[in-house]
């Protein structure tokens, strides 16, 4: 029998679907970002009404980038630096200062991107075949509430492949070599559109653990302090393919009750590189306040988890064909599920 060639492995190709860009407290109004996704140089402003737009990022006169000089905001519609060629959000061109009439090549030349902003990100549409927008991520309802705050995220750049990502959904058997537990409980469940994973991890201080470097904690310390206390915790995490991944979690023990979500992603900036992000926003779980020393501690002990991956992530190789055990869970399946963000 011959091996599957998986479409994602396809130069060129990339996911078709919804992919976090930002993260809404990084684009004030009238700020204007330089992006690279895609292989694509982008810029994403935010209008004087709040409107949030991506196009590309080269004027289609003389191909100036449309964020240097900090951009030039005008109402919800963004100026070019150079000549003043002004442009819509969805990239049409609306004036050409010193120019009786548009071109009528002009008009619809820079690309504007769909955009999607909610529970505090902003997403942009990747199709390749320019089909519309589909509408399938969930509301986060506690983002924006009471006690939660915004989020605290962690960013950073790898040399990776988006399909090594994805597979941690259904791997149970790395939590006690990478990030010092023990697994009690693992579910996964497959809909069309999103995997989830339903599990429940015990910490456990004889099990390995990778140290991510530059933290600013002891994480075997805080893993060891807290492997002895007993809790009732569980976790859902569940992949909105083909990107972005939302976790929510809850703990109850006699020390600290909170629960918190979690949002990771990862956006292709090339064939070969990954922007990743970690974001959490925490809360009290029950009656009782959270302590403001555990809310401050419990982000960075989340983005060192997300790190324990990282590091991993950008050393390892993808194997297309591996030898797996059937301990390994349902990773053939899970690669099948996430290449039909690949297919026409």
């Amino acid at each position: 029998m011959s091996e599957h060639t998986y479409a994602y492995l396809e130069p060129g190709r990339y996911a078709r679907g919804w992919h976090i860009a930002l993260f809404s407290q990084e684009l004030a109004i009238g700020e204007v970002k330089p992006l690279h996704y895609f292989e694509q140089d982008l810029i994403a402003y935010r209008g004087e009404s709040g409107r949030v737009a991506i196009l590309d990022a080269h004027c289609p006169h003389l191909g100036a980038n449309l964020a240097s000089g900090e951009g030039r905001i005008s109402g919800d519609n963004i100026a070019c630096p150079f000549h003043g060629w002004t442009f819509a959000p969805d990239g049409r061109c609306v004036d050409i200062p010193y120019a009786s009439k548009i071109p009528d090549r002009a008009v619809n030349a820079l690309r504007g991107w769909a955009v999607l902003e909610k529970n505090g990100f902003i997403a942009l549409w990747y199709d390749p075949a320019g089909e519309a927008p589909e509408n399938y991520l969930p509301d986060i309802p506690e983002w924006g509430s009471n006690g939660w705050g915004d989020w605290t995220f962690y960013r950073s750049r790898i040399r990776a492949k988006a399909c090594d990502v994805i597979e941690n959904i259904v791997d149970s058997a790395h939590f006690p070599h990478v990030h010092g537990g023990n697994v009690q409980a693992f579910e996964n469940r497959f809909t069309d559109r999103s995997v989830t994973q339903l599990s429940t991890i015990k910490r456990d201080p004889d099990a390995n653990m990778i140290i991510p470097p530059g933290l600013a904690f002891d994480i075997e310390e805080a893993r060891d302090e807290t492997a002895g206390a007993e809790a009732d915790a569980w976790g859902d995490a569940t992949y909105h393919g083909p990107s972005i991944m939302y976790y929510y979690t809850e703990s109850k023990s006699a020390e600290v009750s909170f629960r918190s979500w979690w949002v990771n992603c990862h956006t292709p900036l090339n064939q070969d590189e990954l922007d990743l992000c970690s974001a959490v926003i925490v809360s009290a779980l029950g009656d009782q306040p959270l302590d403001p020393e555990f809310a401050q501690m419990y982000p960075q002990m989340a983005h060192a988890a997300f790190g324990q991956d990282v590091e991993i992530w950008k050393d390892k190789i993808y194997r297309a064909n591996p030898i797996l055990c059937d301990g390994d869970g349902p990773i053939t399946k899970l690669r099948r599920w996430y290449e039909q963000f690949y297919l026409p």
